[in-house]
């Protein structure tokens, strides 16, 4: 269960720093929001028509998204973001709160 676990978790994080609803989401995907809602909480995996979709819309191949589902310790290892501090300054200037690491 924990590999859908963090596939859950990429899913829903990918459509929040998208600002998009469920709603928003599952309209693009041509889904329902009960199956966006589904997947991010883990009661349930994308078929692969529903996958290639996804990763379509959240703008990752679907070979990271079948890594996530394969090996779930991918989420942590090869997905973390380095954003340079002119990136920050940048997304501060825009009125976006900024949590910086180790902070």
């Amino acid at each position: 269960m924990e590999e859908k676990d963090n596939l859950g978790l990429y899913i829903a994080n990918r459509r929040k720093f998208m600002g998009l609803t469920q709603e928003e989401m599952a309209e693009k995907v041509g889904v329902s929001k009960s199956a966006i809602a589904k997947w991010e909480t883990n009661r349930g995996l994308p078929d692969r028509d529903n996958l290639k979709s996804l990763s379509e819309v959240i703008n990752v191949s679907v070979d990271d998204l079948h890594r996530l589902i394969e090996k779930p310790n991918q989420l942590e290892e090869d997905f973390q973001v380095n954003i340079t501090g002119d990136v920050i300054s940048t997304l501060e200037s825009y009125g976006y709160k900024v949590i910086r690491p180790g902070k």
